[in-house]
Order: structure tokens, then sequence, then C-alpha cells
């Protein structure tokens, strides 16, 4: 629930993560089997004959004299500085679909607005007055532009997802009753015996 696509950020992950995985069993096995280990240091000796070579035929043109050695590494410093700065963005862009509003309600007097933290509590401390839940926690994120509230519960042993699920289901009601307004949420339950093979969410 942030303003980077989900399937982006799983993505991203399972490439680093293939990438570190194909690394480190190819490492293992140069230094593990003699005959690989051999072909690679063939191998490397002569790509850095070609990369040399590489160099050596791109050399930097007059017009930026002061510089030696081959463009090439112009190329690589740009290449590199563009990656540092996707990944600074992709970093900073984590978690900012947090919202500070919740809704905004019409009286006679004129619009009230409502900070999400004030519903956040709301919530949280009714859910934890039911002595069949452990723990509770309530945020609000930018969905599709609007505001939904995202309400984490661990369940008691033995309490059913079904039994925690209804226990929110009449709060958030009592919630929405109270503002004169429906507000979407999801519902995370976790914890209990039988809650704990069937972990689950929902839309409320």
């Amino acid at each position: 629930m942030n303003s980077t696509n989900r399937v982006l950020n799983r993505g991203f992950i399972f490439l680093v993560g293939l990438l570190i995985l194909v690394v480190g069993a190819t490492l293992t096995i140069v230094a593990a089997v003699p005959v690989v280990r051999e072909r690679w240091a063939a191998a490397t000796s002569a790509g850095v004959d070609t990369v040399t070579r590489w160099l050596q035929a791109t050399p930097m043109p007059d017009f930026v004299a002061p510089l030696t050695g081959s463009w090439l590494w112009l190329i690589a410093i740009a290449a590199g500085v563009s990656l540092i700065a996707a990944l600074a963005v992709f970093s900073l862009r984590q978690g900012h679909g947090h919202t500070g509003r919740l809704a905004s309600v019409n009286g006679n007097n004129g619009a009230v607005a409502i900070e999400t933290k004030v519903a956040e509590q709301a919530i949280q401390d009714a859910l934890a007055k039911r002595p069949e839940l452990v723990d509770s926690h309530v945020s609000t994120y930018l969905v599709r532009h609007r505001p939904t509230l995202k309400v984490a519960i661990t369940c008691r042993r033995g309490i059913s997802p079904r039994a925690a699920s209804n226990i929110v289901d009449e709060v958030l009601s009592s919630f929405d009753d109270l503002l004169g307004l429906r507000v979407p949420a999801l519902v995370q339950i976790s914890g209990g015996f039988r809650a704990r093979t069937s972990q689950g969410a929902r839309l409320h």
C-alpha cells in the first residue's frame, strides 16, 4: 500500500535475489571445481585483454583535452549515476502511500475534516477492549486516491478468523455510523489456533 507498484516491487526483489543466487553459485563452482577454475581464469584473462583493447581504441575526443583515457568510461559513469538515481527514487517512494486526512463531513456549519490519527486511535481503542484480540494496529493509506483503513489484528488462541472478522466489522460499522459515511477498510487477520493456518485479508 504505497505509491510504488506492487508488481514492480516484487519484480525488483526477485531480480536482485536471482542475481545474488547466480553470482554465489558461480563463485562456489569456480572455487570447488579445478577445471572450471582454470577455464574461468582463462576467460577472465581474455575478457580483460578485450576490454583493454576497447579502451585503447576509444580515446577521448580532442575537445575534452583535459580528460584522458577512453570515452567508454564516461558512458559507464553515466550508467552508474543513472542506476543510483533510479534506486534512490525507488527507495524514497516506499511508504509514501500514507495520508493524513481520512474524510470531510459536511454539516450545518460547514465541512469538518477528520484526521486519520483520530480515526485510527478510535478504532484501535475499540479493538483493544475486545478480549478475543491480542493486538491490533490501524493505519491509513491512499488506494486509488481514496483514503483506506488497514486494520491488522492478532487473535488469541482458539479464536476463528470468522469470529475475529465479525468483531472488526462491528467496530468499523459503529465508526461508519458515527461519521455518517462508509470508509473502505482492508482487514488483515493473524494469530490464534485456527487462524494460524488461515491468515488472510479482505476488503470491508
